[in-house]
This record gives structure tokens, C-alpha cells and sequence, in this order.
């Protein structure tokens, strides 16, 4: 048995899954703990659905090619490229099991929706465009992201056969691109304007709305959006990065940083309107989550020091309160040798108990 294996076995809780081995029981939650289970041979892990499932990106151990993939229960599936492509990546997944992304071809890189049935499939570009990206899908298999070409990047909402319309740009923009979609087909994301780069909702029934910025900043992104269209994401100033919190009845609120820290953005909602994303100073960076009760919290705070694991970064959150992060095994850092670079950091899956 390695050294690793051994610290590894000392801190198990009793259950091995083959997408990785439980850490610890007790991180922090809300009246709840979780267990946290590395996932095994991710990349680039984005997003998950209710059930738990994962979608990114891993090489393929046959031609060591970055290849779109998910991770559900301890099983790792591959779901392939384009022909003439020698890469791909999922950016979404949702309860369906449908995956959404994009891959590169001979001569462009092009969104893609794969199903389990059909395999890989390009989604329209609009007209004029030749590249793009597929970045999130909802529950009736909706889809946004950019589309790219001459006139440059603009967002997209594209939905089953073929039917696909840019969302806008604001006035005086030039460039805009969709990160999230609700069930309701309300999207969110960034678009330019006179102003510079602000966050912006797309709804349902056509309006575009500039969310505006925090005070004093000067750009915003909108990273998501949950079905009762709070919408979360980040305000940029001269000084820092500020995570907000918008709402139509209340407008744009700061949700703050954690206790020392300068800088934080929101990157993930469920439907309990729970965010979580990552708070940092200049000497690193820690995961956060959010509710209205509590206000900002360290994922961290109540870890197991046992767990030898450091969550840097909280991408994803769902309506379980399942969380995918990004941390560091400090027991890896123990065990290798001693080098200049630091440790890169490994993919986990937090489920509450």
C-alpha cells in the first residue's frame, strides 16, 4: 500500500465509490453535514443535476485527447468528439441526463447537445456564425450560450428542432454570451455596453435588462439564475470583486466576503436560492455558501480536520444541496516531493447527510 493509500484508508468513512473515496462527514452545512467524495480522473468538472450526475471534461486514456464526460454514481462515460475534432468538453448536464457543450471540428469549435440515444449532435449556430459554445440546458432541454462570427459573440437561446435566436446585445456593446437558463427559459449573462460590461436578464417573454453593478464598481457578470428568477453573479470595482445577489423586488444586494478576505464572486443558485462560489485574498482562495438566515459562510469553517481537504472554489449547487468544488488534498501535498509548483487542485462532490 502506498503512503497515500494509507493516509487515505486512516480518514475513510466506511464507503468507497468508484468515482472516489469519502473524506469526511462533517463539513459544513446548514444543519447538515456532508460527504465528501473526490471525483476521479476530472479535468474540468462544471456543472451537476438533481440527481447528482456531473458533467465536464477528461482525457481519454486510449488517445490522452480532452473528451466531454460525465460522472454519475461512481461511473465515468465518455461521450465522444466530432469527426475531424481532437477535443470536447460538457458544460452542463440537466435531469434528463442531456449534456450540452462544444467540440472542435476540422476548421471551427461548435456547440453540441448529446443524448444517450443519439449521441453528439451540433446545435444551429446563428446565421453568418461559424463557432460557438453551448453553456447551460434546462429541464425541457433549452439551451444557451454564444454564437460567434464576423460580427462577433452574441448569445443564444436555442430549443429542440433547430429553433434559435440571439438574446442581444445592450446598447453601444458590441459582444454578449448567456451563462445560465431557468426552467421559465429566462436567461442570464454578461453583455457590453457604453458602460463597459454589465450583467443582464433575458426574459422569457423578450425584454433585456441591465442588472446595473454595486456601488462604485464599474462592471457586473451574472453567473445564474434559479426558477424564481434571483439571479446571482459578480460586481467589479477598482478595489475588489464583489459577489451580488439580485431580485426584481430588491434589486442587486452584495452578499459580502468571508471574515479577512477582500474579494468574492457568486458562481451557483438552486432553487432555494442557496449560492455558493469563492471568496479570496492574495493568500488563497475558499469556497463559500450563502442563504438569507445565515448569511456568508466558509465550506471550510466546519470540515473535519481529519479530511485533508481544502475547498477553494464552489461551482455548482442543486436543488439536493449536492455542491461541486474545487479543493485541494493536502495529504497528496504531504506525500509528494517537494517541488516549486503548487499542488494542483482535485474535484469534489459534497452530499448532505
Amino acid at each position: 500500500m502506498s503512503a497515500r493509500a494509507g493516509l487515505v484508508r486512516a480518514i475513510i468513512i466506511g464507503l468507497c465509490i468508484g468515482a472516489g473515496v469519502i473524506l469526511s462527514q462533517n463539513a459544513p452545512a446548514e444543519g447538515s453535514s456532508y460527504a465528501i467524495v473526490e471525483i476521479q480522473g476530472a479535468v474540468i468538472p462544471r456543472r451537476l443535476n438533481n440527481f447528482g450526475d456531473v458533467a465536464g471534461k477528461a482525457f481519454d486514456p486510449a488517445s490522452g485527447e480532452g473528451q466531454a464526460t460525465t460522472w454519475s454514481h461512481g461511473r465515468r462515460r465518455l461521450l465522444g468528439k466530432f469527426v475531424g475534432g481532437d477535443y470536447s468538453a460538457a458544460s452542463a448536464i440537466n435531469d434528463t441526463g442531456q449534456v450540452v457543450g462544444d467540440g472542435n471540428t476540422s476548421n471551427s469549435v461548435v456547440p453540441f447537445l448529446w443524448m444517450s440515444a443519439r449521441g453528439l449532435r451540433r446545435i444551429a449556430l446563428l446565421p453568418g456564425d461559424n463557432c460557438g459554445q453551448a453553456i447551460a440546458i434546462n429541464r425541457y432541454g433549452h439551451v444557451v450560450g454564444y454564437s460567434s462570427g464576423p460580427d462577433g459573440k452574441k448569445a443564444f437561446l436555442w430549443r429542440r428542432g433547430n429553433d434559435i435566436r440571439g438574446l442581444g446585445i445592450l446598447s453601444g456593446g458590441n459582444y454578449s454570451t448567456a451563462s445560465d437558463v431557468n426552467d421559465s427559459d429566462d436567461a442570464v449573462g454578461t453583455s457590453g455596453s457604453v458602460n463597459g460590461d454589465r450583467a443582464v436578464l433575458w426574459t422569457s417573454t423578450g425584454d433585456m435588462i441591465d442588472l446595473g453593478t454595486l456601488p462604485g464598481d464599474i462592471e457586473s457578470e451574472a453567473s445564474a439564475i434559479s426558477n424564481n428568477g434571483t439571479v446571482i453573479g459578480y460586481s467589479k470595482g477598482p478595489q475588489a470583486t464583489r459577489a451580488f445577489v439580485w431580485t426584481e423586488a430588491s434589486g442587486m444586494q452584495e452578499l459580502g466576503t468571508l471574515p479577512g478576505q477582500i474579494s468574492s464572486r457568486a458562481l451557483a443558485i438552486n432553487n432555494a436560492d442557496t449560492v455558493v462560489g469563492s471568496s479570496t485574498t492574495s493568500s488563497g482562495d475558499r469556497a463559500f455558501i450563502w442563504t438569507r438566515q445565515s448569511g456568508i459562510r466558509d465550506l471550510n469553517s466546519q470540515a473535519s480536520p481529519g479530511s485533508g481537504v481544502v475547498l477553494v472554489e464552489a461551482h455548482a449547487i442543486n436543488n439536493r444541496g449536492q455542491i461541486l468544488a474545487l479543493g485541494i488534498n493536502t495529504h497528496d501535498m504531504a506525500n509528494e516531493p517537494s517541488i516549486c509548483a503548487s499542488a494542483p487542485p482535485s474535484s469534489f462532490l459534497l452530499t448532505p447527510q
